[in-house]
């Protein structure tokens, strides 16, 4: 589940999705989130935070408890998006399993600072980066079923 308000989370977010063979989501396209024991969640960086519409979507949800947080975005100076995100899944009672960003062009700039961004290698490390986590959620899930 991802925001984007320029494309570039998009980007990620759909590299990733096909990574798993699911599809992505907007999160004003979700209105609640069941049954589910892994969750990729990605926003760009706004102002130092998340886009609103995931401040407010992670607000919402309810008890994140047994649920495993992969936290992703993209940023032109840095990706302080994601300590937040952190925060709110946190006080839900996810267990965060990683993070993944890198820059995104920024169109605030006329899309002249970040051109070219994400990358596709970015998008490669991206689908790297989901694997590795999807890996790790399966490890986790036969430990705690033995």
């Amino acid at each position: 589940m991802y925001t984007s308000l320029t494309g570039n989370t998009r980007k990620l977010a759909e590299a990733m999705a096909e990574t798993l063979e699911v599809e992505a989501w907007k999160v004003k396209e979700v209105s609640a989130v069941d049954s589910v024991d892994l969750l990729f969640l990605g926003s760009g960086v706004y102002g130092g935070r998340p886009a609103r519409s995931m401040r407010e979507f992670l607000r919402k949800l309810p008890s994140l408890e047994e649920v495993k947080i992969a936290l992703f975005g993209t940023y032109g100076a840095q990706p302080r998006q994601l300590d937040t995100m952190a925060s709110l899944v946190q006080e839900k009672g996810g267990e965060i399993l990683g993070r993944f960003s890198c820059k995104g062009r920024d169109w605030f700039a006329l899309g002249l600072i970040g051109r070219g961004h994400p990358s596709p290698a970015e998008l490669e490390a991206a689908a790297s980066f989901t694997q590795q986590i999807r890996d790790r959620a399966e490890k986790l899930s036969d430990q705690e079923s033995e």
